[in-house]
């Protein structure tokens, strides 16, 4: 990516930025004082942790402050388990002491960490737990490589959680990872902009969005929605309607079909017609929180990210006058998607699955629910709640309305699809979309080669 499209792509990383700034809390997954493969191999050599401690380990590609901290809790209320994490890559730490990742994970790390578990699991001494985010479990489940967890599940009291994540994350009716925490899009719209357009904030479509922003951006003037890098778009109608490209239980591809052709086309369309506009000046998000205060724009809509229940205040801060509205759907999809923060799964050959699960339990509560360090929304209701609270307590800080809790619990209850899609197909559609969006190549020639490669993927 050339120095011109890291700049552009900083414009909307720094609106995440900036709302991420507003929620405190450590989302990035790196590396803050924990266990590299090195030292777990010296600590763990017997399988049995220091002074005769059960040893519960688990590969991650890297750790980060909420899994550190879970594991001096659970350690201290659990004296006879030790858990071990495994990192698979250490990522530098910022000046503050705390670790960063900006970007997420480049290609040859998920690589390492993919490499690292095969290996493991090939010569039978793979983690208790497992980070499965960057791999293709669905391949694992096949193969019986990890546990169904719904025995351990169903033992929760299912109240007390958003079960319909839990739900959405199961292959072939059973479920063999879990998340302790989600992200979901959340839109703010531009009241003075948007009036009379009859746009429900709960239910609108890209169609509508099309035909009401192509109107604004035809008319001129201020832009019509804050800018987003077309890969980035494209990733997320992608994921939010995966089911539709992607059958992992049958193994098969739909890339080449009218509906993802339609799809390349009308986002390139938001491009042509200057819905999304490239961005002519930076700085201005993080400087509005940095001193606090109101931005006034003028967009219609600033596409976000929902990581944090305070990402509700942020449109306090973005307009005059703001109103939370879920991302645009399909007309056909229902719910909305997500996108975890890690998949956890336990290794079926572990002998020690039940103080694994133990751990994972633990990462669900609302001790650890709670937790600023959590780095996404809460699973956990009763954590959802405590926050919403916290939130009314805090002084100087802006507030949510009743209106603001009851749209963003609303959006919580109605994630029905999981939006993680394996890497390696991410990267795959990014790399041939890329001369489509540059006007190098046809749609039809992306979404094939798109295809070919999937399938081919899918096969192995």
């Amino acid at each position: 990516m050339n120095a011109k499209s890291w700049s552009k792509r900083g414009i909307f990383v720094c609106s995440s930025a900036a709302l991420l700034a507003l929620s405190a809390c450590s989302s990035g997954g790196g590396a803050n004082g924990g266990n590299t493969a090195a030292n777990i191999e010296q600590k763990n050599m017997s399988g049995s942790g220091s002074g005769g401690k059960q040893a519960i380990t688990m590969s991650v590609v890297s750790t980060n402050r909420f899994l550190q901290q879970a594991e001096e809790k659970f350690e201290a209320a659990n004296p006879d388990i030790d858990i071990q994490i495994k990192e698979s890559h250490t990522v530098p730490q910022d000046g503050t002491g705390r670790s960063s990742i900006r970007g997420g994970y480049d290609p040859a790390t998920i690589e390492k960490h993919v490499t690292t578990v095969n290996a493991e699991l090939m010569n039978g001494n793979a983690s208790d737990i497992i980070a499965v985010d960057t791999l293709a479990y669905s391949k694992y489940a096949d193969k019986g490589l990890l546990t169904d967890l719904t025995q351990y599940m169903s033992k929760l009291n299912a109240e007390d959680y958003y079960m319909n994540v839990f739900d959405s994350l199961k292959y072939k009716d059973k479920l063999y990872t879990i998340t302790p925490a989600v992200s979901t899009g959340l839109w703010f719209g531009n009241k003075e902009r948007i009036e009379g357009m009859n746009l429900d904030p709960k239910a609108w479509t890209w169609e509508q969005f099309a035909e009401k922003m192509g109107e604004l951006a035809k008319a001129g003037g201020d832009p019509a929605v804050q800018w987003m890098p077309t890969d980035m778009l494209l990733i997320d109608r992608v994921s939010a309607e995966a089911e539709k490209f992607i059958n992992l239980s049958d193994k098969k591809a739909s890339f080449d079909d009218k509906t993802f052709i339609d799809l390349l086309n009308q986002i390139k369309s938001f491009y042509d017609q200057k819905i999304f506009q490239e961005p002519q000046m930076t700085g201005g998000v993080s400087k509005a929180v940095k001193i606090g205060e109101k931005l006034s724009r003028k967009e219609a809509f600033l596409p976000s990210v929902f990581m944090n229940i305070s990402s509700v205040t942020f449109g306090q801060m973005v307009f005059d006058q703001p109103q939370i509205f879920s991302p645009p759907k399909s007309g056909s999809a229902e719910g909305n998607s997500f996108k975890s923060t890690i998949l956890l799964s336990i290794n079926n050959k572990s002998e020690k699955k039940e103080a694994a699960w133990k751990f994972l339990q633990f990462l669900l509560s609302e001790e650890m629910q709670s937790s600023r360090e959590l780095g996404g929304l809460p699973v956990n209701k009763k954590a959802i709640d405590g926050q919403v609270k916290e939130m009314e307590q805090m002084e100087g800080a802006p507030k949510p309305t009743p209106e603001d809790v009851e749209m963003t619990k609303g959006l919580l209850a109605d994630l029905k699809r999981s939006g993680t899609i394996d890497p390696k197909i991410e990267t795959i559609i990014k790399d041939e979309t890329a001369p489509f969006f540059e006007g190098q190549k046809s749609a039809e020639d992306a979404a094939k080669s798109i295809q070919n490669k999937v399938a081919l993927y899918l096969e192995e």
